[in-house]
Formats: structure tokens, sequence, C-alpha cells
């Protein structure tokens, strides 16, 4: 009988290890699934920034969680963080990247906190806070010479000087930016060679040696590949071709490679190439004297640097809030675990109480003691449930006030502040929404109308009677605007006194009507300033979207909208008080959007564009 209990023991040992050994293997591949995953998506994001790839980064950083891999947890909140800030979500980036740190300092991972250390660099750089970025990289670099292992200090190293060297960029120090830039960095960190060649190539043409810039523009440093890849660094490279080229004098050269590239970013986010490559064109356009495209680009440049204004304005204040949560949560953990080490302390000297208390007592006297702790605990626990509860409601509160404020400063970015209507800045983030829930419900009403208005003569109206005459007739044209359009439409504050109307759903005959009842109301409303009535007249353009150029080529619709600028600017020239709108287009076209910006007039008197005018 013992030597059958023996078996039996032995028997369910056996069975216990085996199944911890399949425990741990099938932990262990499932970790080495993860690290190829994060390896995939590291590789990804080096060569250019998707928004797609943020569903498989939560799913790696969700199993990461429950596999207790704090590594691969750390990491994968750093890619967020990386993608977030890429796309302009800094409020959510700071709070990602600080997580990551936190998890990175618990496990003495100094090589990954130096690499949060320059996101969050990249971050306060983009935001213009060059002091905070400054004392980030002197983190990073004091970890990477002190802690970082030699194997991984070398690629860091290379990191740090793109990033210290970017930062003297944006400061204006560009002599010191090509002493940290050097040439001997260039052999060195071969795998950043292309985004050092061009970083130093900036800091030569901003100090004006476009000899030196076009030199190590056109250099093996810059790899034909990595410009394939990477959509942002193929941007950047055009965009230091064409300053090279205007200030070599070549301003054909540079009026065509500073097109290339901006048609380029046409539905990207990058607004500050945008804008420098329409300056560039402006000023190209001028020095050849045609001062019509340079005053075009020119008053793209002015929108574009609003828009870019706004949206640094927009992102400093949401770090700001991000900061100020941050800091408010730790706060209230610090509060949490002082409270708990005093109560702690409290239990253990109320216990030691106890135990004195058994030893010098008889047992009532005993048993009176143990009714008073029963009592005391219950008076505890009680006292402790209701500080609980407060707290709750405190934080409840505290956050649906963050929640109102959100709310309101949401709205003030999309408002135009003198007439009410929205602004670019909410245009751009409903219009790619807007054009995928269009229904095509119908053959007869399945376009979207884009329509550009213009007030005429609106500084004449400001030079006479003041800009505040100026600011009561943008008003009421907002008005007019407002009661003239579906509520399905999007009433849009362009810019000056430039308006934008987005009507989904809509013929081309019905836009005709819509836009010359437009019209009327704006020329017989009895605008009334000082006590003195005045004329107001304006031009409209327009364009239908989808529009193909006959190849089955589909415009996008930033190049709708530049066409309906097209009719907006030739009824400005030939009549003001007119319309004109663009119908469809009659056969291919070889150059498409060029050849229509270009030649817009002569192509409607010759038939291949369609369109029709109010004169």
């Amino acid at each position: 009988m013992i030597k059958g209990l023996y078996c039996l023991l032995a028997y369910w040992l056996l069975s216990f290890v085996t199944w911890a050994d399949v425990e741990a293997g099938s932990t262990s591949s499932q970790r080495e699934d993860l690290s190829k995953m994060l390896t995939h998506l590291t590789d990804s994001l080096k060569e250019d920034y998707d928004l797609n790839l943020l569903p498989q980064v939560r799913v790696l950083r969700e199993q990461s969680k429950q596999l207790g891999a704090k590594n691969l947890q750390a990491r994968s909140l750093l890619l967020e963080g990386l993608i977030r800030q890429h796309f302009g979500d800094y409020k959510h980036s700071l709070v990602l990247h600080n997580d990551a740190l936190n998890i990175a300092r618990t496990l003495d991972m100094p090589a990954l906190e130096v690499q949060i250390y320059l996101a969050i660099a990249q971050l306060e750089m983009d935001l213009e806070r060059f002091r905070y970025a400054q004392q980030l990289l002197d983190q990073a670099y004091q970890l990477i010479t002190t802690k970082v292992a030699a194997e991984q200090a070398h690629t860091l190293m290379g990191e740090f000087i793109l990033w210290q060297g970017s930062l003297y960029l944006l400061k204006g120090s560009y002599r010191q930016a090509l002493a940290t830039l050097s040439d001997a960095h260039l052999i060195e960190y071969e795998a950043l060679s292309s985004k050092l060649a061009l970083a130093r190539a900036w800091a030569y043409l901003s100090i004006g040696e476009y000899q030196r810039a076009e030199t190590l523009i056109e250099s093996d440093s810059v790899k034909a590949k990595e410009l394939q890849r990477n959509l942002h660094l193929r941007v950047r490279y055009q965009l230091m071709s064409a300053t090279a080229a205007i200030q070599a004098g070549d301003f054909t050269v540079a009026i065509n490679t500073a097109k290339h590239a901006l048609n380029e970013t046409f539905g990207t986010r990058f607004l500050t190439e945008q804008s420098m490559l329409q300056n560039i064109l402006a000023g190209a356009y001028a020095q050849l004297g045609d001062f019509e495209q340079a005053h075009l680009y020119l008053k793209r440049f002015a929108l574009s640097q609003q828009a870019l204004n706004l949206q640094k304005r927009n992102n400093k204040l949401l770090q700001l809030e991000a900061q100020y949560s941050l800091a408010a949560q730790k706060q209230q953990l610090s509060v949490l675990e002082k409270d708990n080490a005093i109560q702690a302390q409290q239990l253990i000297q109320h216990q030691q109480q106890i135990d004195n208390a058994h030893l010098a007592q008889q047992r009532g006297v005993l048993g009176l003691l143990l009714i008073a702790l029963v009592v005391g605990f219950g008076y505890w626990r009680w006292q402790n449930k209701r500080y609980l509860i407060t707290l709750k409601q405190q934080v409840t509160e505290r956050t649906a006030e963050l929640a109102e404020r959100n709310k309101r400063l949401q709205a003030l970015s999309f408002t135009d502040s003198l007439t009410g209507l929205n602004n670019r800045h909410y245009f751009f983030s409903v219009i790619d929404a807007q054009i995928k829930s269009d229904p095509s419900k119908s053959e007869e009403k399945q376009e979207m109308i884009f329509c550009l208005l213009d007030i005429d003569h609106f500084k004449k109206v400001n030079d006479s009677y003041g800009h505040a005459a100026g600011d009561i007739v943008l008003q009421t044209v907002a008005d007019i605007l407002k009661q003239c359009t579906r509520d399905s439409d999007l009433v849009i504050r362009w810019g000056g006194e430039e308006f934008l109307i987005v009507m989904p759903n809509m013929t081309h005959n019905e836009a005709i009507e819509a836009v010359e009842r437009v019209r009327r109301q704006v020329e017989c409303f009895p605008f009334v300033v000082n006590e003195q009535p005045i004329q107001v007249t304006c031009s409209i353009g327009f364009a239908p979207y989808p529009l193909t150029n006959g190849t089955n080529n589909t415009l996008s619709w930033e190049q709708v909208v530049e066409l309906a600028d097209n009719g907006l600017y030739m009824a400005k020239k030939e009549h003001r008080n007119a319309w004109v709108g663009l119908h469809s287009l009659n056969q291919p076209l070889n150059s498409s959007i060029k050849q229509l910006n270009e030649d817009y007039r002569s192509l409607i008197n010759s038939g291949q564009v369609i369109a029709s005018t109010s004169y």
C-alpha cells in the first residue's frame, strides 16, 4: 500500500512538471511572436508613419501587458506615441511617452530611456519649446555616455547628433548646426546618412552657401532608396533642391521642383513644407515677372501660415493640458500613498497595543480589548469608506470639468470669432469624412459642389469706411450665406473676405440656382455702415466633385478647390458681381490639373472645358 502511494505521488509530480513545462513553452512562444511583431512595426515606421498601424500597436501593447512583458509594453507605448506625435496628437503622445518612460526606469533600461527622451525632445521642438528640448537632449546625452552599452550607444549617438543639429537649425544657430552635423558623422553613421546630409544641407542654405548644399544634396549620402520609401524625407529633399535653385538664380528649375514637391504634399499634414514651397514659388514667379502667379502663391502661402500658426497654438494648449493632467494624477497618487502609509502605521501601533494587553491583562480584560478592537476597526472602515466616496466624487467632478473644457477648446479652435462660421481648421478635420459619407442616392444627384465666394472691392470698404465697417459687411455676408444654404451644406470662413461653401448631393443646375440666389441676395441687400448705405457685390467660382480628366483619373478635392478658385479669379477679372461654374471636361487632357489651372479661360473658350457663367 505504501509503495502504491509512492507511485501515485510520483505520477502527480511528473504530471505537474510536464504541465509547467508546456505553460512555460507557450509563454515563451508568445513572447517571440510579440518580439517579431514589434520588429516589423518598428521597421514599418522607419519607412513612413501610417495611422493604419495603430490597431496593431494597441494589440501588441495589450498582449504584452497580459503576459507581463514590460519591455515590449514600454516599446509599444513609445511606438504609439511616435505615431500620434507625427499626426499632431501631442496630448495623448505626451501621456504615452511618460508611461513608457516610467516602465523603462523601473526596468533599468537606459537605451530605451534615451529613445523616449529623444522622442519627447522632438515633440518639444515641434511646439517651439526649445529650452525644454535642450534639457531633454542633455539628459539623453548623459545616459548615452554613462549607462548605455557600447553597441547601442553608437546608434543612439547618431540619433542624438541629428536632433541636436535640428534644434540648432530651428533656433537659427546655423554655424553650431554645421559643427554638430560634421562630415565625419555622415560617414560614421551610415544608417542616418540621408537625414544628416539633408540637415547639413539646410544649414548651408540658411547661410546662403548653396554650392555646398547642392554638393550634399546630390552626394551618395542622400540615398535614393530612402527617398522612395519615406514621403516626408522626399519632400524635404525636393524643398532643399528648389531652395538651392532659387539661390543660384535658376528660377525655372526652382518652380518645376517646388511644384512637383507641392503636388506630393496634397492630402498630407506637411503644412510647414507646404508653406515654404508656396513661398519659393511666389518668389520665383516674381523674379520671372509673372506677378499673377506670384500673387496666387503668396496668397496661398499666407493662408498656409495662418493654418500652421493656428495648429501650433492648439497643439501648445493641448500639450499644456496634458502636462497639467499628469501633474494632477501624480499629486493624487502621492496623497493616497501618504494616507495609506499613515493608516498602515496606525494599524501597526494598534496591533502592538493589543499584543501588550494580551500579556498584561486577564481573559476578561482581553475580551473587552477585543470588543474595542472590533469597534475601532469598524469605525476605521467607515471613515475610510467615506473618505474614498468623497475622493471619488472629487475625481468625477474634475473629470467632468476637464471634459467640458476640452469641448470649449475644440469649439473655439473650429469657429471663426468674427462671423461665427466654421474656419479652415474645422474644414480640414471633417472634409475627408464628408466626402466618404456623401451618398449617391440617385443618378441625378451624385456630385459635391465646392464653391468659393469673394467680396468685390472689399479693400475699398475698409479704406473708405474703416475696418469696423468691413467687419459688419463680413458678418452680414455670413448671415446671408447661412440663410441661402441648406442645413447639410458646409459654410466656411476661408480667410479674409473669402468664403468656402461645400454643397453635397447637388446637380450642376441646382448649383447654378444656389450661387445665383446668393449673388442676388448680396447685390440686393441694403448694407448700412455709419448710417450710410453702400453697395456690396460678390464674385463666385465653383466646381463639382468627383471630377475626372477624361482618362479615368479622378482629381482630388484639393484640386477641385483650385479649379473653383480659378473660376472665382476669372469671374473677378472678366466682370465682377458674377459667377463661373465648371461643369465637366469635354475630352482628355494630357497634363490635367496643371493645364486646367494655367489655361482655364482658354480651355473654356475652346470647348475643352464645359462651364457656365452669369455674364
